[in-house]
């Protein structure tokens, strides 16, 4: 499995990149911003995502570690190819993190391939998941990471008493569970 790559921009086709790295050209998706951004002979540094299927084997690359976490997130929706998901990477992905958290049906539905129904079980499924950890103190992370809302997760992580962090996450899943 590929997860980083790093080399030199020989092409830049209508929707890719072609990556030279050590004489190897490997083509790779990448969201348009970055497409339009990148020049030749630049040197680019992407997070890979390596998708295999019976008849091919793409590469999706991302210049940040939170565009590639919210495209993994995006195809692990049911009915979300590795195309449309880069196809809502037209936008910032703090911008679509912050669509779906808001419950945005209509803006969702703006990008090509997501119909109604389709922006509603993204709205479904990841509202509410997809802040990064990293960001938020510990054991608000572990709540979220557990599938709880952010919101409820804040709250309960500040009701939440103890001296370690397994008293605390025991008292968090008690006011959540109310």
């Amino acid at each position: 499995m590929i997860l980083t790559l790093t080399g030199k921009l020989s092409h830049k086709l209508n929707d890719s990149l072609i990556i030279d790295v050590s004489g190897i050209g490997y083509q790779v998706f990448v969201p348009q911003p970055t497409l339009i951004a990148s020049t030749k002979n630049q040197t680019l540094s992407l997070w890979i995502h390596d998708h295999i299927r019976e008849d091919a084997r793409d590469l999706f690359g991302f210049s940040s570690e939170s565009e590639f976490r919210l495209f993994r997130s995006l195809i692990n929706v049911s009915g979300i190819g590795p195309k449309t998901a880069l196809a809502m990477l037209a936008a910032d992905a703090k911008e679509v993190e912050r669509r779906i958290d808001a419950g945005d049906v209509d803006w969702l539905t703006g990008v090509p391939g997501v119909g109604k129904k389709t922006a509603q079980k993204i709205v479904l499924e990841l509202k509410g998941k997809l802040v990064d950890p990293k960001a938020e103190d510990e054991l608000t992370g572990a709540l979220v990471s557990m599938g709880y809302h952010r919101d409820e997760a804040v709250r309960a992580s500040s009701q939440a008493k103890g001296d370690t962090f397994e008293q605390r996450l025991k008292q968090s899943l008690k006011v959540l569970a109310r």
